[in-house]
């Protein structure tokens, strides 16, 4: 328990820091953070599929987590687009020309592509502008209020779900994939989740605590604050529900391949994908609702 209490603490601190700290330089920063995550993401799914017998191709995802930024940098959204049609096609052809990948071979390629590649490229949007370029771009997918958003939802669904899980107790989720995890844990964590999206409400919108900071674009989520307030709530909730699956689908991709955990970069914690879960299923929830905003302003 200490030791996972140590590893939390220093895992809280090179994230504020790079939030609070390294972005106020530039936002890039933050993107390479994502982007190292990513590559040895990328490097623990291969791992997860090869104990499940599988054999994904190497070359086609490495070739993704190069290309994956400069493609958002140039193309944006299309960018993604892109580099999936790209990864796809050279899969493809190694699945058709080398006959030593079967077709599982090639779907777990895909897979890692979408899990967590293009899940978590989602977040260099969210970031805000493209960081190597001086023109911000006119959409706007929110920006620190959105990095903050999708790292408070899991952490708050999380441990209300844990607590909540510990004080009450009762029915189980699904046993079958997360034998701790209980209904009541589960609805304690979608109180989480809306807590923590209040909570960046509060920061931002209402109480303004980072408007003199660099690199924070100054907006609300609507001109109307009550507006504001329900939008908040309700991307909390949503936010809270695709963590637990998030949670649940990380359970079971490991109890299929017969791993504890992703990896072991994290003592007490597991894997890059095992503290990364939760956040790649949040991030569509955070991208989508700004972009649902940028649609009808």
């Amino acid at each position: 328990m200490l030791k996972r209490i140590l590893t939390a603490i220093v895992l809280l601190a090179v994230v504020l820091g790079t939030l609070f700290g390294l972005r106020q330089l530039s936002l890039f920063y933050v993107d390479a953070l994502i982007l190292i995550c990513m590559a040895v993401g990328v490097y623990e799914m291969i791992s997860a599929f090869k104990a499940a017998k599988y054999r994904p191709m190497a070359i086609p995802l490495a070739i993704a987590v190069v290309g994956i930024y400069p493609a958002v940098w140039f193309l944006r959204e299309t960018g993604i687009v892109a580099v999936v049609a790209v990864t796809v096609m050279i899969a493809l052809s190694i699945f058709t020309f080398d006959h030593k990948y079967e077709l599982k071979d090639f779907l777990a390629t895909a897979f890692i592509l979408f899990y967590p590649i293009v899940m978590l490229s989602i977040f260099f949007l969210i970031n805000g502008k493209t960081t190597l370029g001086d023109d911000p771009v006119n959409e706007n997918y929110g920006d620190m209020i959105g990095i903050m958003l999708a790292l408070f939802i899991p952490v708050f669904t999380d441990t209300f779900a844990y607590f909540t899980g510990m004080a009450i107790g009762g029915r189980k989720l699904c046993p079958e994939i997360s034998p701790k995890k209980t209904i009541a844990g589960a609805v304690g964590g979608l109180f989480g989740g809306m807590t923590a999206s209040v909570i960046v409400f509060l920061l931002f919108d209402y109480y303004g605590v980072f408007d003199t900071m660099k690199n924070v674009n100054l907006f609300a989520m609507t001109t109307n604050i009550n507006a504001s307030a329900a939008i908040y709530v309700v991307v909390g909730l949503a936010g809270a529900v695709a963590s637990e699956i998030g949670d649940l689908a990380a359970s079971w991709i490991k109890r299929r391949a017969g791993i504890k955990d992703f990896g072991k970069i994290f003592p007490g914690h597991g894997g890059i994908m095992d503290r990364l879960d939760s956040i790649s299923f949040v991030l569509p929830i955070i991208y989508l609702t700004f972009a649902i905003i940028n649609a009808v302003e």
